[in-house]
């Protein structure tokens, strides 16, 4: 491990969840997880809980750490990222944190999508093949960030042919879940493009499925997956060892 990686504490940011049957079980998961692999100090801050991201921001930067990065545990650049930035920047902590892409952006992700859905379609007795990927995402009348993202993922996991279709849903625009749900008759492995099982991942999405009685079985929310520790910290030493490149302290 270099000087320079010493110097670096994380902070893994979140909205925070809101029901489900383990709030922020996937953040402190994933936050352990990620130390584990790195040895970085890992700390949380949440939009909606404790610790709030100015906690998170303000207590990495008290461990000494000469730079602190914050990666961003959304599913898209949107109207919450921009809102982490704002509050990163309320902590006034300094020099300026390093601001990472966030999960949902990261080219590796769709990889994972695919094989979770793919585990869940084997232990269901499903044939992949003949049977379709139905990509969950928020979606948002706040600006097109979500939708975009999810529909990037899904075209990636679609390159992947392992499915026999690719497509998506949404649960705050069209095409809604419920709606996709009843269009095919089609065995459907549903995949949640969220990161934790707050309400929209562990109540709205199965909620949807009984409701609509479909054919489908359902892989619960990404974040939910061991590879996605691998993948954060990937993203993390990527950095550091782009900043151990440049020189910068």
């Amino acid at each position: 491990m270099s000087a320079e990686h010493k110097k670096l504490a994380v902070v893994l940011a979140s909205h925070g969840d809101r029901g489900g049957a383990s709030p922020n079980a996937a953040l402190h998961r994933q936050a352990e997880a990620v130390h584990v692999l790195t040895g970085l100090t890992v700390l949380t801050g949440m939009l909606k809980g404790d610790a709030t991201i100015e906690q998170a921001i303000t207590d990495a930067a008290a461990t000494g750490a000469a730079r602190v990065a914050v990666y961003p545990l959304f599913m898209a650049d949107g109207y919450f990222v921009q809102k982490v930035r704002e509050r990163v920047n309320a902590a006034g902590v300094t020099p300026e944190p390093l601001m990472l892409t966030p999960l949902g952006l990261d080219p590796g992700l769709p990889d994972i999508l695919v094989q979770e859905a793919l585990a869940a379609a084997s232990a269901a007795g499903l044939d992949a093949a003949t049977s379709r990927l139905l990509i969950v995402g928020h979606g948002s009348k706040l600006g097109p960030a979500s939708a975009a993202a999810t529909r990037k993922a899904a075209a990636r996991a679609a390159l992947i042919r392992r499915f026999a279709s690719v497509t998506t849903a949404f649960l705050e625009e069209e095409p809604f879940v419920e709606d996709a749900l009843r269009a095919s008759i089609v065995p459907t492995i549903v995949a949640g493009f969220f990161f934790g099982d707050g309400m929209h991942a562990g109540e709205d999405v199965p909620d949807a499925i009984a409701e609509t009685g479909a054919s489908a079985v359902y892989t619960g929310a990404i974040g939910n997956s061991p590879a996605v520790a691998p993948l954060i910290a990937a993203a993390l030493t990527a950095e550091v060892s782009r900043r151990d490149g440049s020189g910068h302290a």
